[in-house]
């Protein structure tokens, strides 16, 4: 009987000593997907989406509510953008120039593409910073600069 209980002391130390330890980093990664959205207090005040998937390295920035440049009226717009992590890999860096943006038109059906340079985003950055829950986006169109910077949901 000592002997038995010797063994299975023997077995329990040793499966003790080879369990495997998990990786001692606090923090979670970034995840692959994330879905974000500004801060707002109703519908018709201008918020942003930040649609990213780091699987493809793209992300889609809707804009609701908005008005930049010459424009009379607020926009719903939508446009595709290449997305990478920072250097520090805490925030989502989207950059692109010439981008064509497509505009919420229900009348229409839908989305529709605006083609005309002169309603293309130029020299587009944006941060999203999910853990600060911070953002920023700046560009040019429409013969403006439009800037903007804010909180996350």
């Amino acid at each position: 009987m000592k002997k038995f209980f010797s063994m299975l002391f023997i077995v329990t130390l040793l499966g003790l000593v080879f369990t495997a330890c998990g990786d001692d980093k606090d923090e979670p990664d970034m995840p692959d997907t994330q879905k974000l959205e500004s801060v707002h207090e109703g519908d018709s005040d201008a918020y942003y989406v930040f649609d990213i998937d780091m699987n493809t390295n793209k992300g889609t920035i809707y804009m609701y509510n908005i008005q930049f440049g010459g424009a009379p009226h607020t926009m719903t717009l939508r446009v595709n953008v290449p997305v990478n992590l920072n250097p520090s890999g805490s925030a989502y860096i989207m950059m692109g120039t010439n981008l064509v943006c497509e505009m919420d038109l229900p009348s229409a059906g839908g989305w529709i593409p605006m083609p005309d340079e002169k309603y293309q985003l130029k020299n587009l950055t944006c941060t999203v910073n999910p853990k600060g829950k911070l953002y920023s986006i700046s560009f040019d169109a429409h013969g403006g600069h439009f800037e903007e910077s804010g909180k996350l949901k």
